[in-house]
Order: structure tokens, then sequence, then C-alpha cells
């Protein structure tokens, strides 16, 4: 239990340091290196699609290298990335280094979510998978406003000071490591594979045993949906505020803030909830809460009227979010574990699609019709997940019998 709670410990220290510096990496690249606009949306935009990529690699080789050699990886590739981010000079040079970033923190997200199942009953992981997304989000709720009383908001020494966070992590998880106790699971003793060709077979067969998985992509599906919805609400909100409201700026930074502090105060609440039911209930509930607050900012006039939907929007993305980690853990087989949580990262598509429909609706037919017309993706959302999830083996009351996870086992491959 003791790495169990580092790793969710880690998560907040993390995102804490990520806070420092990645929101204001805009900043950094306009002040510093005189980057147009385009070229900084370009920069940080592609990162997706390396995050996508390092999702799914990194979740499938940490199957057959083991979890904990990848987490050690991936965090010093996070260092090197910061440091690197300090002395960086050229246009090319900070395009190497955001794509290095996104390998090396996307590439840890879904291993470290792997090794958390494996270290826990199956009772147990999501509450767990709660505390580390309220871990998360006391990270970035603090860290910007850190960095901004510190000075070091669009600064190249925010870079170090991130880079510094890691390190000291790095330390405590390889001190962690080396002094387990002998009787630790099994996936913390595993032998790597040896020769790049077997690498690249195990690859080849977790390729094949995610795409044949239909419920694997009905949920990934369902999740792209959702993301669409709520990873970038503040993008949607931004646009649709600055263009509509003399006092929008004020208002988004309080729908902001309430989108923070809501996530904390609420999230053990409804862990303990959510855990005395299924998964897909507490997702269905969530997609539900998501689709409330996109009405109501769609029909909000006073500031008031944003925060309050803001805050039922947030409650139905508390739902949401460590429950679809624990959907996706019910239905892997345990030696793909790795590859399952790595495939769930093709969802963060969602954040593409979702304001770029968004600013296309908003463009034609105004606000109103932009939020209304992104929550049909929520909607669709819910109704895979009723349809696909509700015989779906093992998730009455958060528990995979040994028959559910065999049968899960022999569906997927």
């Amino acid at each position: 239990m003791m790495l169990a709670r580092l790793l969710i410990a880690g998560a907040g220290i993390m995102s804490l340091a990520n806070s420092v510096a990645i929101p204001f990496l805009a900043i950094f690249l306009h002040r510093e290196l005189g980057l147009t606009p385009t070229t900084i949306g370009f920069i940080i935009g592609s990162s997706v699609f390396f995050s996508i990529f390092a999702g799914f690699v990194g979740g499938s080789l940490s199957d057959a290298l083991g979890r904990t050699r990848l987490l050690l990886l991936a965090l010093s590739g996070v260092i090197a990335s910061f440091v690197a981010f300090y002395f960086s000079n050229g246009v090319l040079a900070v395009f190497f280094i955001n794509a290095a970033l996104a390998l090396s923190s996307s590439t840890f997200n879904p291993v470290a979510k792997a090794l958390l199942s494996d270290l826990l009953p199956a009772e147990d992981r999501l509450r767990w998978f709660s505390y580390q997304y309220m871990a998360v989000n006391v990270g970035f709720a603090v860290g910007p406003l850190l960095g901004a009383y510190a000075g070091l908001s669009g600064g190249r020494v925010a870079f170090l000071v991130g880079a510094a966070v890691y390190a000291v992590y790095l330390c405590l998880f390889g001190l962690t490591l080396l002094f387990l106790p002998p009787m630790t699971p099994a996936v913390l003793e595993q032998e790597p594979s040896t020769g790049f060709r077997t690498h690249l077979e195990g690859l080849r067969d977790s390729f094949r045993v995610v795409v044949r998985d239909f419920r694997l992509l009905c949920f990934i599906a369902a999740g792209l949906l959702l993301e669409a919805v709520h990873s970038k609400i503040s993008a949607l909100l931004a646009q649709h505020l600055s263009a509509g409201f003399a006092d929008g700026t004020k208002i988004l930074g309080y729908v902001l803030t309430t989108n923070a502090v809501t996530v904390v105060v609420v999230q053990l609440f409804v862990s303990r909830y959510a855990r005395k039911r299924d998964p897909v209930r507490s997702i269905v509930i969530g997609g539900v809460l998501l689709v409330a607050g996109m009405v109501g900012f769609a029909f909000a006039g006073p500031g008031w009227q944003f925060v309050a939907a803001m805050v039922i929007f947030t409650i139905g993305e508390t739902f949401i979010i460590p429950a679809e980690f624990a959907v996706i853990d019910r239905i892997a087989p345990p030696d793909r574990r790795g590859s399952y949580f790595g495939a769930q990262t093709f969802a963060q598509l969602g954040g593409f699609i979702g304001p770029f429909t968004g600013g296309l609706i908003l463009a034609h037919y105004g606000g109103t019709a932009m939020f209304l017309g992104v929550s049909v993706f929520a909607v669709i959302s819910v109704l895979i997940y009723l349809l696909v999830g509700r015989n779906l083996p093992g998730l009455q009351m958060g528990k995979a019998t040994p028959r559910a996870r065999t049968a899960v086992g022999d569906g997927a491959t």
C-alpha cells in the first residue's frame, strides 16, 4: 500500500510542478522566443498526438518490461524536457522538447494507473482512482497561484522549478522501490523480455487484443465524446464570454476557480457514493449532470449563473473520470492492463473535437447553440454506456468475479 499512496501523492506533486509552468507555456513562447500565435498554437496543439501515441505504446510496453522501469524512465524524460525548455532558443528545438515532454508524461499516466490496479484489490480501485483525480486537481488549483505569486509565470525559471520538483519525486519513487518489503506484486518483479523484435511482437499482440475487444472500442469512443465536452470547457467558455460579455474575463476567472474548488470539495463525497455502485451508473449520472451544466451555460446571463452551472458541470465530471478508469480496469485482462489503459488515451482526441466543433457552431449560430450542440456528445456517450455496459460482467457493486475476469480475457483475444 505504501507504493499506492506514493502514486497518489505523486499525482498531486507532478500536477503542481506541471501547473507552475505548462499553463503559461504560450506566454513563455511569445515573450521569450517571440513566436506568433499561429506557431504557438501549432506547437502546443500538436502535443495531443504525441500524447496519444505515447499512452498506447507506453502502456503496452509496461506489460512486457514491467511498470516501475517505465515509470522511472518517464519521470527522467519529463525532467530532461523541463531542463531543455530552460535552455531552448529556437522554434524547432521547442517543438521537439514539447513533443518529448508529451511523450514522457503521457507514458507515465496510463502506466501509473495500471500499476495502481495491480497493487489494489478490485473493490478498492474506484476509490483510489478518485483520490488520484482529486490529488491532480489540488495540484492544478494551487500551482498556478504559487507560480504567479512567486513571479514564475511565463519565465524560464519556472521550468527549472518544475524539474526540481519532479527530481524530488523521482528520488522518492526510486528509494521506495529500493526498500520495498520482499512480498511485492508480481508485476514489480517482472523480468524484462529481451530483444527489440520481442518488444515489437509484444506491441503487435497488444494492438490485436485491443482492436478485437468490441467493448473496449465502444468505451473509448464514449470516453472521447465525454472528453469533447468536459476536457476543454474553458476554451468554450472563454470564446463565449469574451465575445458577448463586458466583464467576460472576470466571470471566466470565477468560473475556472469554481471548477477547481468544487472538485476538491465534492470528490470524497462522490467517491463514497460511487464505490457502492457500478462505474457505468456513475458515468451515466455524470453525463446527465454534464448536460445539465451545459444547458446552464447556454442560458446563463449574470456571472453567478455561470458559477452555478459550473458547480453542476464539475460534479458530473467528478463522477465520470474515476469511473472511466474503473470500467477499463474491469474489462482488461490482467496481463494486458497496461495496453488497455494506454488505449484509453485515444479518448484525448475529444480535446480537439470539442473546441473545434464548438468554434464552428459559435461562429454560425452563437453561444447558446454552441453549448447545446456540444452537449449532444455527452448524450450519445451516455447511450453507449447504457447499451454496452448494462450487461458487462463484474461491474455490479464494483466487484469483478473470477468467472467474469476469465470471460473478459477470452472475449478480448
